[in-house]
């Protein structure tokens, strides 16, 4: 075998293996494979295509019938005529547009399902079964039922053009990354998500692309039939070629051919100069202005298709014939096999190469995905998580006990405040100034005179007790809901709710791993069970030992009556008449005698006296059950306001308590996610890292595999 024949063969050979190497990725190489095969067993029959062609049936038989009389051809040749074709329209390129279905599991991006766009198609998206493209609800997370359309739109220029609209889902739609507020027109590598900006786990990715397809291959076979040789031999049935025959030549592929010959049916009988013939159909070729070479040949056909034996031949005609015939011999006697080689390698060449671009683009992509899994590697490993999240749980520890113990601070500063009995603002002066309010009264209770004490204005039948305890409740409990109120708002920076806004940033350092505060809000201070119970009370009212007036002159004289003789006697010695009790009391009847009104006079004044005594002593028992009932109640009710707020406070620290165990829950949970996530990432790490060596050596075989092909295709 010719050289360029045998290096073809071993190429052949070798392209089929690489192949066949590629099927199980590409099973659409099987059909490259068949072509190939049609090749191979072509250049192994060893036989050149000859094809004629020409206007006329007949001179195509005739021409056929004079090279089949040689039995060389007949072994080397295969032999074949046609009428002339019209030369193939030029065929715009068509535009596929796909839309494809991604979706990510584990550390790469796999492709799901590719749907080609139709024109006259709309294409619903959603959980409904019945949309053209269905979204499984148990892989995909966010889909609603009918969640966005693809539809055609043509433009002016008569293109078509997708739009996509969201059809109002419950998520939303996004154009990459962006979120899709109505409509908009999708362009070529535009990548659609569904419920979530970009691509994660459980989220459905499209990406449309375009596609420009020319089937130039498949229009005009008959064409394309006829060109595939490596001789074309084009006969004219005059001197002149058509308008058919120039526009052939000027547009002939010549990719496949070695030769190209012009025979033109010739008599000497005509009268027709041959040399003139020759120089006009030279000039009409040379006006075509074709790059290619064309052998002219005149031939006697009409001797073949009317039957008419060689013998019949004129010298000049003979001569001709015998050119032609040896010009079909030479192309055979220098090395055919390689002429051969030359259609099959440019019908091979169609073939093969686009599966360089295919290889091309499958080590683009792997570079791709090298590229995703280093940056992933990188994006996880950048940060030390674990010292991070440790140090996260350290602050937050650390900012809860100070605050707590700030608060427990402030709790005792506000419970001495609330207690301070020099405080006219605290709960023990307000008690004390309510006390001090309450008027004495005086009433009778079987048949005895009592005193009670009532707030002004108040009801004889009022109970002080429920009065008071009321007030020292309300006062209670008012101070305690707005020290909680202190305590949740404005205590130490912004209360509790501030601190669980801070320790919330502190552990929101892993992106998207919260999607809410896993703090809760303060819960409500429950103390109403502190005034459910039955408050004994005080007694509010005392008996008021009142004597008679007549009791009391009586024992007023008795009690005074030594005294009123000294007075006298004392007067009298002053006077200098010393008396004896008697006369003392002759004397003085003597002179009531004389001045009968000093009796009247006297005995007024002894009466006033007594009773504004009797009064000035009443008044003065009075004020002091009043100051007793006053002191003891005071007394109670300041202790019974104490008492409450010792419960209050110790509810106070449960729920301080409770929220501290809260914030150490929280903080159990946020642990556990850390180690979770940290967990996760490591296995992620292992992961990608086995992954993206296994792609670095897909890679590397990749890479010697473009390199031995290009071998092959350049060969």
């Amino acid at each position: 075998m010719a050289p360029k024949a045998d290096k073809l063969a071993q190429n052949i050979d070798s392209i089929k293996s690489f192949l066949r190497r590629k099927l199980a990725t590409y099973p659409e190489l099987n059909e490259v494979i068949e072509k190939i095969k049609y090749i191979e067993k072509t250049l192994s029959e060893k036989k050149l295509t000859l094809q004629i062609i020409s206007n006329n049936e007949t001179l195509n038989q005739a021409l056929f019938d004079l090279i089949s009389n040689y039995s060389e051809f007949t072994q080397t040749y295969q032999i074949k005529y046609d009428l002339t074709p019209s030369s193939p329209l030029p065929i715009s390129p068509q535009i596929k547009n796909t839309l494809t279905l991604k979706r990510l599991i584990v550390d790469s991006t796999e492709i799901i399902e590719e749907y080609i766009l139709e024109k006259d198609h709309n294409y619903l998206i959603g959980r409904c079964p019945e949309n053209p493209i269905f979204l499984d609800s148990n892989i995909y997370q966010g889909i609603s039922w009918k969640h966005a359309e693809i539809n055609p739109i043509e433009n002016k220029q008569g293109e078509i053009r997708w739009q996509i609209t969201d059809l109002n889902s419950s998520n939303g739609t996004f154009i990459n990354g962006e979120k899709l507020n109505g409509s908009t027109i999708l362009n070529n590598s535009d990548t659609i998500t569904l419920a979530y900006p970009e691509l994660k786990a459980n989220i459905p990715c499209f990406e449309i692309s375009q596609e420009s397809i020319n089937f130039s291959e498949n229009i005009n076979n008959e064409y394309q039939y006829i060109i595939d040789c490596d001789l074309l031999l084009l006969i004219l049935d005059n001197n002149n070629l058509s308008h058919n025959e120039k526009e052939f030549l000027v547009n002939l592929d010549i990719s496949f051919l070695s030769k190209v010959f012009i025979i033109v049916d010739f008599a000497e009988e005509s009268h027709v100069n041959l040399e003139e013939t020759n120089t006009n159909l030279e000039n009409q070729i040379n006006s075509l202005n074709i790059e290619y070479k064309i052998e002219l040949f005149f031939l006697k056909l009409k001797a073949f298709y009317q039957e008419e034996g060689q013998e019949n031949l004129s010298r000049i005609e003979q001569k001709n014939q015998d050119k032609f015939i040896k010009a079909l011999s030479n192309i055979i006697k220098r090395q055919p096999e390689n002429i051969l080689a030359k259609r099959l390698t440019a019908k091979l060449n169609p073939l093969v190469s686009p599966l360089e671009q295919i290889l091309i683009q499958e080590d683009e992509e792997l570079k791709e995905k090298i590229k995703e899994s280093q940056d992933k590697l990188t994006k996880i490993t950048q940060k030390n998580w674990k010292e991070i999240t440790k140090n996260a749980i350290s602050n937050v520890k650390e900012e809860k006990d100070k605050f707590f113990k700030q608060i427990k601070s402030d709790l005792a500063q506000a419970k001495n405040s609330v207690l301070d009995n020099f405080s006219k603002r605290s709960i023990v002066g307000k008690i004390q100034n309510f006390v001090d309010e309450l008027q004495p009264t005086i009433f009778k209770k079987q048949g005895q005179p009592h005193v009670k004490l009532l707030p002004v204005y108040g009801d004889i039948n009022a109970d002080l007790n429920e009065v008071l305890i009321k007030f020292t409740t309300n006062s209670v409990e008012k101070w305690a809901l707005k020290e909680w109120d202190k305590i949740i708002n404005h205590y130490n920076h912004g209360g509790l709710n501030d601190l669980l806004k801070r320790v919330y940033t502190y552990v929101d350092v892993i992106p998207d791993l919260f999607s809410e505060s896993p703090f809760s809000h303060p819960a409500e201070l429950d103390i109403a069970n502190n005034f459910l119970i039955s408050f004994m009370g005080i007694e509010s009212e005392v008996r008021h030992k009142q004597v008679s007036m007549g009791g009391y002159i009586m024992k007023t004289l008795r009690a005074n009556m030594m005294q009123i003789m000294m007075m006298a006697t004392m007067l009298l010695a002053i006077l200098g008449q010393k008396m004896g009790k008697n006369e003392i009391f002759g004397q003085l009847s003597q002179w009531f005698q004389r001045f009968p009104f000093l009796l009247g006079l006297a005995v007024f004044a002894l009466i006033f006296f007594l009773t504004n005594s009797y009064n000035q002593d009443n008044n003065l028992k009075l004020e002091e059950a009043e100051d007793k009932l006053k002191k003891e109640v005071n007394t109670y009710y300041q202790s019974l306001s104490k008492n409450l707020i010792e419960k209050v406070i110790q509810d106070i620290n449960l729920a301080l308590e409770y929220e501290a165990n809260r914030i150490d829950s929280a903080l159990e949970r946020v642990q556990e996610t850390y180690g979770e996530y940290i967990s996760e990432t490591e296995k992620q790490q292992v992961i990608i890292k086995a992954n993206l060596e296994s792609l670095k050596e897909k890679e590397k075989n990749l890479s010697k595999e473009i390199i031995e092909f290009k071998k092959l295709a350049n060969t």
